[in-house]
């Protein structure tokens, strides 16, 4: 008799897609805005996943290849591997400016969740209360309760798209990296932009955080070549150090999202724990962090 097993937390395909890393063969410009420790952690250390939390996973990257195939239809250069001395990478779409004589639009695709794409483009909320009026133009008072007397009110709500509160320096690397690619092969770009489909689009928390449509463009704006391949010599400078010394510095509050990411969501922590006690340093997941802002706050490895 063979022993009895527990049916599989899900089917074996949707296992193995999910165990799937891309081989390290060096930075690429997807890793803008992971920390050192979190990349070199990953590739010579084997750990654990949740089938669970890679569903969103799953669901970029069949995007990704659906919009891959289109393409090909569409004679547009799609899914083009680059590279030059520094760097490898995959950008989504580099298509012709039909409104220029002459280069292109470099688009990046993302099926972020509403919470991301949000803080991208700088929308929030402004709740206020406004009082009742009656038919006469007064205010209506209410007539009973600990607040009566008091003039009632109801909310009322206001998209904002405030530059001040766009954050989006990740993306804005990335995407200006891949520019660098093809300006050095010489398309000269135009404009950049991502396509986002959010992956909770039309649903009551999209629309309670001010984002109505189900896509978006989200513009990226031109860096100056030195501070997008400064960022990344940097980056992989650091990763050629660690695997040399064992060692990698600690993650930074733009790299851990002030200790969400250490605490919730990083796939590493346990071995990040592990050289933080090795080298006597404070694990930023430890303490007072704020509780996430997303359920799975984009915890889902998106395939960029």
């Amino acid at each position: 008799m063979y022993p009895t097993l527990p049916d599989r937390c899900a089917p074996l395909p949707y296992l193995r897609k999910i165990t799937f890393d891309r081989q390290f063969t060096g930075i690429s410009p997807s890793m803008a805005g992971n920390g050192t420790r979190l990349t070199g952690l990953k590739v010579i250390t084997p750990y654990v996943v949740v089938p669970d939390d890679r569903a969103f996973a799953v669901l970029g990257t069949t995007f990704h290849g659906r919009m891959a195939e289109e393409g090909v239809v569409y004679n547009v250069l799609s899914e083009e591997a680059m590279s030059d001395e520094a760097a490898k990478g995959t950008p989504d779409l580099l298509e012709k400016d039909e409104h220029a004589k002459s280069g292109y639009i470099l688009t990046d695709y993302k099926s972020s969740g509403s919470f991301k794409v949000c803080k991208w483009l700088g929308i929030y909320v402004k709740k206020t209360d406004v009082p009742i009026l009656g038919t006469d133009g007064n205010p209506v008072l209410l007539k009973s309760g600990k607040n009566k007397g008091k003039v009632k009110t109801k909310q009322h709500r206001e998209i904002i798209e405030d530059p001040v509160r766009i954050d989006k320096l990740d993306l804005e690397l990335q995407v200006n990296r891949y520019r660098i690619f093809f300006e050095k092969n010489g398309f000269p770009i135009n404009k950049m932009r991502a396509f986002c489909v959010p992956r909770d689009g039309g649903t009551h928390i999209a629309k309670s955080r001010g984002l109505l449509s189900n896509t978006r463009f989200v513009p990226v704006s031109r860096f100056e070549d030195s501070f997008v391949l400064d960022y990344y010599a940097k980056l992989s400078a650091e990763i050629v150090e660690f695997f040399d010394t064992g060692y990698a510095r600690l993650c930074n509050d733009w790299e851990n999202w002030e200790g969400r990411r250490c605490a919730f969501y990083c796939e590493v922590k346990n071995e990040c724990k592990e050289m933080c006690i090795k080298h006597n340093e404070k694990w930023p997941g430890d303490g007072k962090v704020p509780e996430p802002e997303e359920e799975g706050e984009e915890n889902a490895r998106e395939a960029d």
